[in-house]
């Protein structure tokens, strides 16, 4: 969600999410934002961005646990379609045999997973770009170093 989205409060006061984040959490119950009613979790980070959740939840103290579930499923994910496994050229049509590949390629994922952090901290540092994160998964670099070995 933009931070310049104007959140409308229950009393009447409208205020831009940016004008509200502190580096405390902020919980709002019943807001108003693009004429849904919804319930709101605000936070600046420490490098000054905005976390910004929106969501329908009774309790948006729950937002942030329910973000942070979502994103490691989503980070799971991406070396599931094209960042590895590609599973989606599979072309399966059958609930069953699907069923087995995303078995099969979570127990992959989860080997190159265990892999890439093993060599991250034992045999050679996954260097990080400018930006802080990692220039390359643990994901995918258990999986380039599998390739490696087995070749």
């Amino acid at each position: 969600m933009p931070k310049h989205h104007l959140i409308e409060r229950f009393d009447g006061r409208i205020q831009s999410a940016e004008d509200l984040a502190s580096h405390q959490p902020l919980y709002l119950k019943d807001c108003l934002i693009d004429r849904v009613w919804v319930k709101v979790y605000l936070k600046k980070l420490e490098g000054g961005d905005l976390l910004f959740l929106v969501g329908t939840m009774s309790d948006p103290k729950h937002l942030g646990q329910a973000y942070r579930k979502r994103w490691t499923v989503e980070t799971m994910f991406q070396p599931f379609k094209k960042r590895g496994f590609d599973i989606e050229n599979t072309h399966f049509k059958h609930g069953d045999k699907l069923k087995k590949l995303v078995g099969l390629v979570s127990i992959g994922f989860s080997v190159c997973m265990h892999v890439g952090v093993y060599v991250d901290k034992k045999i050679e540092k996954i260097k990080e770009k400018k930006h802080g994160y990692k220039s390359y998964s643990f994901c995918r670099t258990g999986i380039d170093w599998l390739k490696d070995i087995l070749k």
